[in-house]
């Protein structure tokens, strides 16, 4: 059944929009000086001067702001139309009927900020998740028997927790592909996908490609061992997809493949506020969000908070190889290791190699590397010629030999890196090529901004100062969440 009671301030909305959808826009109400330029725009604010009046009296009569039922406008407006089937109260917001409007209509209401209603398709089972995509019509008991068409494109949301018992004789098979992407949203509501099991095999996840929306999932209680590309939520996030606020806390295995993600492997659009939370053994270009992040990727917000083992190539907290692509705001706190016969190229507590940009990032964990590593850094691994790394800080242990480099902020440096920071323990930067400006090796309680900073100019500054130099982006850790050391805002 479809909620219909609206609030006073909705009523208000409503009705304007009614006028809206009777062929009158705002200007032919009122001129751009605010005078009635012809009769019929006079009418029409004497409308609107009685529909306010009678609204006032209901509003008295309704207690202050009691709901009304859609079926009053007709009384309050004087109208036997339908446009009362048009609106709608969806999650507390007023939404309209595609099919009851026009395509002109359609851009007015977009414009006022009052979206389209959603065909959502409730999730109650493992084994209707299981029919995402198919374009199979299936009618759900939960729902009271309602049919709905389980399309690539269609809004679907969890009800509660769900359960896809696979097991070793009924993997599972991600949805999509990579000319068939999903289009739609999934909301999880932070409710848990269990019961993942995938055993062999390459370019594994939920889903295989996304170019929609993929928000508030949890997966847990899952086992993913492949050969090939493998990530928690999706293979492939394209440059129109977005994936928010989700959490891997499943076990995860590579030995092989080229780009492997705790959340996604190969990123062209958009991951936020997403945590990994899964044991990670891994293999090629790896990282707990991200295994790859291309030009038009971003990565915010997201942290990686476990332990992390790699067999060779390139690994970071969040991302393996950022490729010009954005990542900033994140944390990594999961230590970091390297087999210890091989381990090459770049490993980082934010990102292996880096050749795009970092920015408000900060590591706490512990980056070791191998017999044979070439670039160990507690920010990033080696960053490259175009490589921009800025506003950033670790406190991790950084241990290497003197086979490779080696530093606090970046192992190999051929780029940028400004106002970053390491703690005094660890050497800055292992070999340098680039720039360096504002960066320093500070103590423990410099860093903790128990003591002030010394600058060349011999005036003294904080941490925190520093940190904020072109922005408020850290705070004070008043509740010791975070060791004493700056959080991110």
């Amino acid at each position: 059944m479809r909620e219909k009671g609206i609030t006073i301030l909705a009523l208000v909305i409503t009705i304007i929009v009614l006028l809206i959808l009777a062929g009158v826009t705002i200007s032919a109400i009122t001129g751009d000086d605010g005078t009635i330029v012809n009769a019929s725009k006079a009418k029409f604010r004497t409308e609107i001067r009685d529909i306010e009046e009678k609204i006032e009296l209901e509003e008295i009569n309704h207690n202050n702001g009691e709901e009304f039922q859609f079926g009053t406008l007709k009384d309050l407006i004087g109208r036997e139309d339908e446009y009362n089937e048009i609106l709608y109260m969806e999650d507390g917001k007023l939404v309209y009927l595609e099919d009851k409007v026009n395509e002109k209509q359609a851009q007015w209401l977009e414009e006022m900020g009052i979206k389209a209603k959603q065909n959502i398709i409730p999730i109650y089972t493992g084994e209707q998740f299981k029919k995402i995509g198919t374009g199979e019509e299936i009618q759900i008991e939960e729902a009271g028997g309602e049919v709905y068409q389980f399309n690539m494109d269609s809004h679907y949301v969890l009800q509660n927790d769900i359960d896809l018992n696979c097991s070793e004789e009924n993997q599972w098979v991600p949805i999509g592909t990579s000319s068939n992407p999903f289009k739609g949203i999934l909301d999880g509501k932070n409710y848990r996908i269990k019961g993942i099991y995938i055993n062999g095999g390459g370019q594994k996840a939920v889903f295989y490609s996304n170019s929609g929306t993929i928000q508030n999932v949890i997966l847990s209680d899952g086992y993913i061992n492949g050969t090939g590309e493998i990530a928690g939520i999706a293979v492939i996030n394209y440059e129109a997809g977005k994936v928010m606020n989700c959490i891997n806390e499943m076990e995860m295995y590579c030995a092989g493949g080229n780009k492997n993600g705790g959340i996604i492997s190969d990123n062209r659009g958009v991951i936020e506020n997403c945590k990994n939370k899964a044991y990670l053994e891994l293999a090629s270009i790896s990282g707990g969000i991200c295994g790859y992040n291309s030009p038009s990727g971003i990565i915010k917000g997201c942290s990686n908070l476990s332990e992390i083992k790699l067999f060779d190539f390139s690994i970071g907290g969040i991302v393996g190889q950022n490729y010009r692509g954005i990542v900033e705001e994140c944390f990594n706190s999961g230590n970091i290791l390297s087999d210890i016969s091989q381990g090459r190229y770049g490993k980082g507590g934010i990102v292996g190699v880096n050749s795009g940009n970092i920015r408000k990032c900060y590591n706490l964990a512990t980056i070791t590397g191998g017999n044979y590593h070439w670039s160990i850094g507690g920010i990033a691994g080696s960053s490259e010629q175009n490589g921009i790394i800025e506003f950033s800080y670790n406190i991790g242990e950084i241990i290497g030999n003197n086979r490779g480099n080696y530093g606090g902020i970046v192992g190999s440096n051929a780029g940028n890196i400004r106002y970053s920071y390491t703690i005094d323990t660890n050497e800055m930067i292992g070999a340098n090529a680039g720039t360096l400006d504002n960066c320093m090796q500070l103590s423990e309680k410099q860093m903790k901004n128990q003591e002030s900073i010394t600058l060349e100019d011999g005036s003294t500054t904080s941490f925190l100062i520093l940190l904020n130099k072109e922005g408020k982006y850290f705070m004070e850790d008043t509740k010791n969440d975070n060791q004493g050391y700056p959080i991110l805002k």
